[in-house]
């Protein structure tokens, strides 16, 4: 019996010391951790593969750790966990966390079918107030002053999704075992994630935050004095502790586990309305994808719920149905499709459109043809007084994977919180997020223990059938750049100039009405003046603005195109990453 349990032992621990990520050096790991400590990308390159491309964004030793697991003959979906996994991990829990939420598309290409798993926020049982939750702090994001809203700082915690849906997606489209799909993870909690320059400034963005507790003191401050220092390496065993017991017993260890109990025991504390109850009862779900009709192609999102989603499509619907002159009405027409399709449903021209058309009145509707012939036409109409609600926040990251044998994962997920919160919580080494001071306008609106809709949009875009490219985008301007995206990887351009293309931005600092007088958002000394001269003619107002607030505002992609073979790239200035098989 003491052999047998010995073997076990052995087996396990075989099993979570896999290639490439022994203890032993590896002589890939450095170039791989100074592609990290870069940044953004150095080069222009296209990465092309006859059988599996990963593509993500922020991390490089994430997306090569996905890339390795499609070498050992990983499916999409197993690749796609374990770089979702190690981004969490190489980030520090900053703007992605295993006490995060995701969303996937999936096409299996088997039953040549596309599904959608929602794995978004669920809500406390107890908590009966949502209006009085206190705003969640976002000026890192708006570029605002910093605010301070006083009340119980547990009232912003929701009940997590990422760890239920990995575990779903791993058992429905997963063929490796769990152990392996979190080793690259467990190795950098346990040996340490490079200090790289994002890091630091992460640091010193969000440490006033972490200061508010003894947990977060902790985590900022490692040495119990200082914050880590750019080129050290911060290392998280207690994260490498909760990596290793979800890996051998499932999901469950953050439902009804361990640290379920120190989660719940520390909302509670800090005036939350967690119960166990609410953890036990969560469970992600698998919906059917919606669709849109575009171009001669079909365009598949997450499931009718999905706020970004539904928005992402309609906007596309309204831009297909649009008969432009040139390159300046086609900017105009994208512009306002994108204020109709984020904006205008918050107020009241649009649905008098809608009640008066006999169209709309939901996602489903909104992307259909019919809509889109009648409101193309009316945009202006419809966003003559619309108010829109409090911005929401975007701070993700996202990986797009194509494997050998067809199949495609585009997965979003994200702690929907500006660096590690602002309520300085942290749970057994798990920066917490704080989404419900975000969501308050959505939560509203909704019963005690209801999900929250959630609004990360990735999307597969097929023609008769075949994929052709996907897209998983993450940032502030999430909508903006997913359309801009699916709109030109439709024509012919190279894919490095449609990834370096200026991107759409999202304005919401001006919140105020009428919709159609809102300045539109460009970076600065990437559109010709004289096309912006001719917009601005048509009556759509312009403001250029810098590098840093572009980098800010943004959305960032993973794309992979499929086609003979797969097709990822990278640009500089661009925080997205790709590998081959």
């Amino acid at each position: 019996m003491v052999r047998a349990k010995r073997l076990v032992a052995l087996m396990v621990a075989l099993a979570l010391v896999t290639p490439g990520f022994a203890a032993a050096p590896d002589p890939d790991r450095a170039a791989i951790e100074a592609r990290e400590a870069a940044i953004f990308p150095t080069a222009i390159r296209e990465v092309r593969s006859a059988s599996g491309v990963v593509a993500g964004t922020a991390s490089p030793i994430a997306v090569e750790a996905g890339a390795r697991v499609l070498r050992e003959g990983g499916t999409a979906a197993d690749a796609a966990i374990t770089t979702a996994l190690a981004q969490a991990t190489t980030m520090l829990g900053a703007n992605v966390s295993p006490a995060g939420v995701l969303q996937l598309v999936y096409y299996e290409a088997r039953t040549k079918k596309v599904h959608a798993l929602d794995a978004g926020w669920g809500t406390w049982r107890g908590e009966r107030s949502p209006a009085t939750i206190p705003a969640t702090d976002l000026s890192i994001v708006t570029g605002g002053a910093a605010t301070v809203a006083a009340g119980a700082q547990g009232r912003k915690t929701l009940v997590p999704g990422f760890m239920a849906g990995i575990e779903a997606m791993h058992r429905r489209f997963g063929r490796l075992p769990m152990q392996r799909l979190f080793a690259p993870a467990i190795w950098y909690a346990d040996h340490g994630v490079p200090v790289s320059g994002l890091l630091t400034a992460y640091f010193q963005l969000g440490t006033a935050q972490l200061l508010k507790t003894a947990e977060g003191r902790r985590f900022a401050l490692p040495d119990g004095t200082n914050l880590p220092k750019l080129g050290a390496r911060y290392r998280q065993p207690e994260l490498a502790a909760l990596y290793r017991a979800v890996a051998a017993n499932g999901a469950r260890e953050m439902y009804r586990g361990a640290w379920a109990r120190h989660y719940v025991e520390a909302v509670r504390r800090a005036g939350g309305a967690a119960t166990m109850a609410d953890l036990h009862a969560y469970a992600p779900r698998w919906g059917e994808p919606l669709r849109l009709a575009y171009d001669g192609a079909t365009v598949a999102g997450p499931d009718a719920h999905n706020i970004s989603g539904c928005a992402a499509l309609e906007a596309l619907n309204l831009i297909g149905h649009v008969r432009g002159k040139g390159d300046a009405d086609a900017f105009r027409s994208t512009a306002l499709a994108l204020r109709v399709a984020m904006f205008s449903h918050w107020g009241s021209a649009a649905a008098t459109f809608e009640k008066a058309a006999g169209i709309g009145g939901n996602c489903l509707a909104r992307v259909g043809q019919a809509y889109g012939v009648a409101a193309s036409a009316a945009m202006e109409t419809m966003l003559g007084g619309s108010a829109d609600p409090a911005p929401e926040g975007h701070h993700s990251a996202s990986v797009v994977v194509v494997d050998r044998w067809g199949n495609i994962a585009a997965l979003v997920h994200s702690s929907n919180t500006p660096i590690w919160g602002d309520s300085g919580m942290v749970v057994d080494g798990v920066p917490i997020p704080a989404p419900a001071g975000t969501y308050r306008h959505s939560l509203v609106n909704l019963a005690p223990g209801a999900r929250v809709p959630s609004d990360m949009a990735p999307v597969i875009v097929l023609e008769s059938g075949k994929p052709l490219f996907a897209v998983a985008t993450i940032g502030s301007s999430v909508v903006p750049e997913t359309v801009r995206l699916v709109a030109a990887l439709r024509g012919s351009d190279s894919l490095t100039n449609i990834v370096g293309a200026p991107p759409l931005l999202l304005n919401y600092e001006d919140q105020t009405p009428p919709m159609l007088a809102r300045e539109e958002y460009v970076p600065a000394g990437r559109y010709p003046p004289a096309l912006l001269d001719v917009v601005r003619a048509s009556g759509l107002r312009i403001r250029e603005i810098d590098v840093q607030r572009t980098l800010t505002l943004r959305g960032t992609a993973a794309v992979v195109v499929i086609g003979r073979d797969r097709r990822s790239a990278e640009v500089p200035g661009v925080l997205a990453f790709a590998a081959a098989e």
